[in-house]
């Protein structure tokens, strides 16, 4: 076989060659040949084989994105059949065969009439045959080769994730690792640094570094604070040719934001504070806040607040505001400015969770002072007594005193008092009231059998601020006097059987009293004098005496016995 200069193209290496019928060997980088001569024509050699019928092509290449005007050399096939004077046929079947590729069927010569992508196709499977032009009659067994598609740099990388979001704790160590980005490169990785990729950071420092060959991003700087600088938009470049001059690139963009550690303790803002608080504030009302600063966020900034020490400590208390985190004081006891005019708090805001990796950073606790300013207010008059219980006879004359009401006004000016009595119920009306003094006399008689009690409501104002008014509940209890007679307790009808035997019980007698026991219910029983006396019965009282007349001495409340005196057919 002859190789001519045509047959090597650089940087397109043909290869062309009669080896022993094995297709495996078309494979391999050696061409293992069995000439015996050789001889060159012009200087070149030309070899001469065993007598071995067959052939094998080597592999062939083609420079990918060819843009010449002319199509692109690829090779030469040659049959030592050939003798040069056109007898010869070639043959190209396969992928492209006749449209990609195409072959001078008398030369052997195969051009690309396309412009080929690697990226899409790497390389063609074709087939070789040299036939007898006349004959049509095969001068080689048809053979199998490869036209690989040599890569050129015409591939930048790419980031096919980004761009990225990603998060480090601030005061982190420098070289904490933050992420690992990729960039691939469409390029052939086996053949040249057309796919060798470096890494390198374009915006970013000096706070985050990344490593060339990994692209492994870093934070490049110690103790990087959260609250100075929070976000950073750092610029990753990926250049292949191994970074070389002419090398294509690739950016993408990596969004680092620092998160938070405890690493700032709270303060309060001041070191003393002043509160007004009314003294007409309810108990368990919140009546004034108070916070302490922390620059961190989330449960970094958790606080809790407590009252360490100060004289209003038993009088107020305070609470967290998980919200807010605020403190929140509350009134837990009443305030009376003319008791006590201020307070003060000592009050400390503590962090409630701790890193003690920053505990040199500390305390994370603060203190101030809240000094509580207690308000006078206008108050209502305050009666001596939360209420009052009176007493008078049911037999009292209209406008007898029963007693007196006594408020004041607690105020340091101490302004006058005038009273009345609410008249919302006839009850009410049975009494009247001095406006200046409170004294409650009777407005009309009482009968204590029909109402023993009586409720009434007495209201004291100021006179200068008649709107500021108290009130307080007056029971009255009506006294009872001896001014009801006894009476039966039913009318009486009484049988009695003839046979009956004298001293035998025949009735017994028992009366009732309005009045109460000490005025009523111990009676003494006589007969009616002025009725005719039946001599066959007798009445006895408590004591066992007969009685024939009527006594006003009230003596027993054993009842009345009568009894069989005699009995007379």
């Amino acid at each position: 076989m002859r190789i001519t200069s045509t047959s090597c193209i650089c940087p397109v290496l043909v290869c062309l060659c009669f080896v022993q019928r094995c297709y495996g060997a078309a494979h391999h980088g050696s061409i293992k040949v069995t000439r015996n001569q050789t001889k060159h024509i012009g200087g070149e050699t030309e070899v001469h084989h065993r007598p071995k019928r067959g052939w094998v092509w080597n592999q062939f290449f083609v420079l990918e994105e060819h843009m010449g005007p002319d199509p692109q050399y690829v090779g030469k096939l040659h049959s030592n059949s050939d003798k040069g004077d056109g007898s010869v046929k070639y043959i190209l079947t396969g992928e492209g065969a006749g449209t990609i590729f195409i072959i001078d069927d008398t030369t052997g010569d195969i051009h690309s009439t396309k412009s080929l992508d690697r990226e899409q196709k790497t390389h063609y499977v074709l087939h070789a045959q040299a036939i007898d032009r006349r004959t049509n009659k095969p001068l080689e067994p048809e053979s199998e080769f490869i036209i690989k598609v040599q890569d050129i740099n015409d591939n930048a990388p790419k980031f096919t994730d980004g761009p990225y979001i990603v998060t480090v704790p601030e005061m982190s160590e420098m070289g904490t690792s933050v992420l690992q980005v990729t960039a691939t490169d469409a390029d052939d990785p086996t053949y040249g640094n057309s796919a060798r990729v470096v890494y390198s950071i374009l915006q970013g420092q000096p706070y985050f570094s990344v490593d060339p060959k990994t692209g492994v991003i870093r934070t490049a700087l110690h103790n990087m604070d959260r609250e100075a600088r929070e976000h950073y938009s750092v610029v990753i470049q990926a250049k292949d040719m191994a970074g070389q001059v002419g090398g294509l690139s690739g950016s993408t963009t990596v969004n680092i934001t620092l998160t938070d550690v405890n690493d700032n303790p709270p303060r309060f803002p001041q070191k003393h504070y002043q509160l007004y608080v009314p003294e007409s504030a309810q108990v368990g009302s919140a009546v004034g806040k108070i916070k302490a600063n922390d620059a961190d966020t989330g449960s970094n900034a958790d606080m809790k607040y407590t009252i360490i020490n100060g004289d209003g400590s038993g009088v107020f208390s305070i609470s967290t505001d998980k919200e807010t985190r605020e403190g929140i004081i509350s009134l837990k006891k009443p305030l009376n400015y003319e008791k006590k005019k201020s307070y003060t708090l000592n009050i400390e805001g503590a962090n409630t969770h701790l890193d003690f990796r920053f505990s040199h950073l500390g305390p994370f606790k603060d203190v101030t002072m809240l000094k509580i300013i207690v308000g006078d207010v206008d108050e209502p008059p305050l009666f001596t007594m939360p209420s009052y219980v009176m007493e008078v006879y049911e037999n009292a004359k209209i406008g007898t005193a029963i007693g007196t009401v006594t408020a004041q006004d607690p105020d340091t000016a101490n302004s006058l008092v005038r009273y009345f009595i609410d008249h919302n119920t006839e009850e009410d009306r049975y009494f009247t009231i001095d406006a200046n003094t409170g004294t409650i006399k009777t407005a009309k008689i009482f009968d204590r059998e029909e109402t023993p009690w009586y409720n009434i409501t007495v209201t004291a104002s100021e006179i200068d601020n008649p709107e500021l008014v108290s009130h307080v509940q007056v029971g009255v209890r009506i006294l009872d006097v001896n001014d009801n007679p006894p009476e039966l307790a039913r009318e009486y009808d009484v049988f009695v059987c003839e046979n009956a035997k004298p001293g035998q019980v025949i009735q017994t007698i028992t009366a009732t009293d309005k009045d109460n026991s000490a005025n009523g219910a111990r009676f003494h029983f006589s007969l009616d004098e002025g009725l005719s006396l039946n001599p066959n019965f007798t009445l006895r009282d408590n004591e066992g005496k007969s009685s024939t007349k009527i006594s006003k001495k009230w003596v027993s409340v054993l009842p009345g016995i009568i009894y069989i005196s005699h009995f007379q057919e």
